[in-house]
């Protein structure tokens, strides 16, 4: 079990049909324990923290964990990209970000949006517990779920009987009050419109015949190459037959960095993603390059 997973390499969406998903896992404590106690089904982790990425790296090798997989990567984009449809028994998300101010709502983790993606990936019956300290994010879930559909809940206060983590127990003793919302995948919910990344198998250079660069002129530039998605430019980097400038490409809010090389081959030159980049191959990468092309060459 790779731990972590390249998401750019790998065949989409994974062949797993019994997956156990911690969203954040943090140090990883919960995630290993999910693991240990089901040793017959995948437990898989997403996390955008290196760190913690690293940790349980050490963490999985250290304990000789083999069904334990772990990914770098926004949980939306992960289970759009890697996770088939009714494949997900349950899904943990362990106090995350309550985005208090009423204009950040669609950014929580439990978002319509986000509860629909999560519902095509859960078995029916499957469950998605989230823990909290904040009420008003849990009920706030349950108004999405509602309007939503095909879901039950249940809400309740976590007692000190019941296994917990070291924090828990401390946050508990304190007095602090914390709730699990359970969410049960029951039948079919409300559709939604998601954003979706077409990806390629190829990406394609651009050739220019005798024409001279300007990349400079670039620095700094963006571009609309669709609704939704925005090309912005950063430094150029110029040496005689050899340039590169840094790219970052919005699509639907999924984001890449990288660099895009001009190398000048005869009177040639080609225009391509730098081989020291690793990119999702998407169809909007392609786009990229030929604006970029397109640009650099202009007279």
């Amino acid at each position: 079990m790779l731990c972590p997973l390249n998401y750019k390499r790998v065949e989409k969406p994974l062949p797993w049909d019994e997956v156990l998903v911690e969203i954040g896992f943090g140090r990883g404590d919960f995630l290993l324990r999910i693991a240990n106690d089901n040793p017959d089904v995948i437990a898989l982790g997403f996390e955008l923290s290196g760190i913690g990425i690293e940790k349980l790296q050490k963490r999985v090798k250290s304990a000789g964990i083999k069904n334990i997989s772990c990914v770098r990567l926004d949980a939306y984009w992960g289970f759009h990209l890697l996770l088939k449809d009714n494949s997900i028994r349950s899904i943990y998300i362990n106090y995350p970000d309550p985005w208090f101010k009423r204009r950040d709502t669609k950014r929580r983790v439990t978002s319509r949006e986000k509860l629909f993606l999560f519902s095509k990936k859960l078995k029916k019956g499957g469950s998605l517990y989230v823990r909290t300290d904040h009420l008003p994010f849990a009920e706030f879930t349950i108004e999405e779920a509602t309007w939503l559909g095909g879901f039950e809940y249940e809400l309740r206060e976590l007692e000190t009987s019941e296994p917990l983590t070291k924090y828990e127990a401390k946050w508990l003793s304190q007095g602090r009050k914390l709730y699990q919302l359970t969410l049960v995948k029951v039948g079919e919910t409300k559709l939604i419109e998601l954003p979706k990344l077409k990806e390629v198998k190829e990406l394609f250079p651009v050739r220019i015949e005798g024409k001279e660069p300007h990349t400079e002129s670039l620095e700094g530039k963006e571009f609309k190459l669709e609704e939704g998605v925005y090309l912005r430019l950063f430094r150029a980097y110029r040496r005689p037959d050899s340039e590169l400038i840094e790219a970052l490409l919005s699509e639907e809010g999924f984001t890449q960095r990288f660099f895009i090389e001009l190398r000048k081959k005869g009177r040639t030159w080609i225009v391509d993603i730098s081989p020291h980049s690793e990119v999702l191959r998407t169809e909007n990468i392609q786009k990229a390059v030929n604006r970029v092309a397109e640009a650099a060459f202009r007279p």
